[in-house]
């Protein structure tokens, strides 16, 4: 006869491994779909890029439409797409209950930048948003789960003065986009204007 206590560590050890087995689930699903909907712009090659291929995140959230509802949870996944000289591209999956595993489409403004004699390395006249689509994709990206926030920043050239960032906040089981910035000149300078800002107050 096994003993109460001795169910203890091996109950822990039952759960840790049915919780490996569905992590690597996620991941073999999470690669298939990567592999369609990543579709050419996302290579195989991994060398020296380990650390970034794989990652994955647990979000619960209080459903808006009762709060007697129960709380439901989301995981987000992030796998590796490419990478260039300054920049590293990721895609990003979510997994729900009830729509399963699916690419997560993260909402960006579109715009135009209007440069002194239409030079782009002269002066920036103007930056207007025309529209709003959005990516698959984020570059130089993070996720930060105490705030559950999501960002990018993509440098146009090596040393950054010219770049494109956004911050997509988790709200309701949803990543919301909260604000977007452009620094299009060229100028040597770190000097980004908010586009969009819909970030809470």
């Amino acid at each position: 006869m096994i003993r109460p206590l001795l169910w203890l560590p091996l109950a822990a050890v039952l759960l840790s491994g049915s919780a490996l087995a569905q992590d690597a689930a996620l991941e073999k699903q999470a690669r298939k779909l990567h592999a369609l909907a990543g579709g050419e712009m996302c290579n195989e090659d991994i060398s020296g890029w380990e650390d970034e291929d794989f990652a994955s995140w647990e979000l619960t959230y209080q459903p808006s439409y009762s709060d007697d509802a129960p709380a439901e949870t989301v995981t987000l996944v992030r796998l590796f797409c490419f990478a260039g000289a300054y920049n590293i591209t990721h895609n990003y999956y979510i997994q729900t209950e009830f729509e399963g595993l699916r690419p997560l489409a993260l909402a960006e403004p579109d715009y135009d930048v209007e440069y002194e004699n239409d030079d782009f390395e002269g002066a920036v006249e103007g930056i207007t948003v025309t529209g709003m689509t959005a990516t698959l994709s984020l570059v130089n990206s993070d996720f930060d789960p105490d705030t559950a926030t999501l960002s990018s920043y993509s440098k146009w050239r090596g040393i950054g003065d010219a770049s494109s960032s956004g911050t997509w906040v988790f709200d309701d089981g949803r990543f919301v986009l909260a604000r977007y910035e452009v620094d299009a000149s060229y100028d040597g300078e770190v000097n980004p204007e908010t586009i969009v800002d819909y970030a809470k107050p």
